[in-house]
């Protein structure tokens, strides 16, 4: 019996507008009230800000529901807002990686706990389009400030051609030293070594003492592949890239097509 499925937010249970289709707003609300056993957590690089306005739609506040946020660096509660579990990258370690990125050209935020903080004087183009995303806000910070302060993980933003030059010239050793994910095609993420979603969903697994076999989990990017190898089950859209597929043992309906409900469907029939 499958008793959690972990699902990603962008590009599965969201549109590509970024939006909860309607027959997915009424899925999960009645989901919650027929009493089935199996948990549905989300599993999203987003963090709480971007997370919260759909919660309501969910039906995600009339109870506690746990979710995974910042790609698996913190748990939280989905109506308390408490914090279970946060995984913070190391403050003085990734001061190489802001200089580099700015050396570069690429704007480097950090995702802290309550905010998003710009190592640039101003906030850049890309910043602000990530940020409006996850309905975030953005501070400035210096580098004194950074050493004190607690980063989920680092953000490098620029556009695809750009980010796919920068790729090819981060150092081998960092992304040894760090886990190193490119999320989306204008974003690269850097977090603590070993955290990623697969952590945050084994965390939250042995709390409740559910095994591996007993979890599916559903994504469509490569912030998804460590969590869809941990679960028992693992479940691509049909939107996912051909890297995602590859090792799903299942490929759902697309995120325009209510890919998800479809295959919780399947699982719980």
């Amino acid at each position: 019996m499958i008793k959690l499925i972990a699902i990603d937010m962008d590009g599965t249970l969201l549109n590509s507008k970024k939006e909860l289709l309607e027959e997915t707003k009424q899925y999960f609300k009645e989901f919650h009230t027929k009493g089935t056993e199996t948990l549905l957590v989300l599993c999203t690089g987003r963090p709480e800000t971007g997370i919260r306005p759909y919660l309501k739609d969910l039906g995600y506040l009339e109870e506690n529901h746990y979710i995974i946020s910042q790609n698996g660096a913190n748990i939280y509660e989905s109506k308390t807002g408490k914090r279970l579990m946060d995984a913070f990258v190391d403050s003085n370690a990734i001061q190489k990686w802001i200089e580099f990125g700015k050396k570069h050209g690429i704007s480097v935020m950090g995702a802290g706990v309550d905010y998003y903080y710009s190592f640039d004087e101003e906030p850049t183009e890309w910043m602000e389009f990530d940020v409006k995303i996850v309905n975030g806000s953005i501070k400035r910070i210096t580098k004194e400030e950074s050493l004190s302060t607690d980063f989920y993980k680092l953000l490098l933003l620029g556009n695809e051609e750009q980010l796919n030059e920068f790729e090819t010239i981060i150092p081998k050793e960092w992304r040894d030293e760090f886990y190193v994910v490119r999320s989306q095609k204008y974003l690269v993420e850097v977090l603590k070594k070993g955290v990623n979603k697969a952590f945050g969903l084994e965390k939250l697994a042995t709390a409740l003492n559910i095994e591996p076999y007993e979890i599916a989990a559903i994504g469509d990017a490569a912030n998804d592949i460590e969590m869809l190898e941990y679960a028992g089950l693992a479940i691509a859209m049909g939107n996912a890239s051909e890297e995602v597929k590859a090792i799903a043992d299942i490929v759902t309906d697309t995120n325009e097509n209510n890919g998800v409900i479809k295959a919780i469907d399947k699982l719980i029939q």
